[in-house]
């Protein structure tokens, strides 16, 4: 006796839903990567700028006199918003 006439149905799926399943699966990790992407860019270089100095202690010692580091204003800082700190930050496309 066979399987269908016992009742029993086997779980297949049509070639097209596979073809669908595919690429659904497909469309979620490329989604999953550019979020990825997305956020490991967020996490440094929007403005800043680094480099290397070349300078001897000597020479900075030199040119930072006592005048020139009452004179110094202290750079700008990037301020993270409030509604992105935590676990938040992933719904709101701002804070990437």
């Amino acid at each position: 006796m066979s399987a269908a006439r016992r009742g029993k149905r086997r779980a297949t799926l049509p070639p097209r839903a596979w073809s669908v399943h595919a690429a659904s699966v497909w469309l979620i990790a490329l989604s999953g990567a550019a979020v990825s992407a997305a956020v490991l860019d967020a996490g440094g270089s929007a403005g800043v700028d680094t480099h290397r100095e070349t300078a001897s202690r000597e020479e900075v010692l030199t040119f930072w006199t006592p005048e020139r580091m009452k004179q110094a204003k202290p750079a700008e800082m990037p301020v993270q918003p409030v509604e992105c700190a935590g676990q938040q930050w992933f719904v709101r496309p701002h804070c990437w």
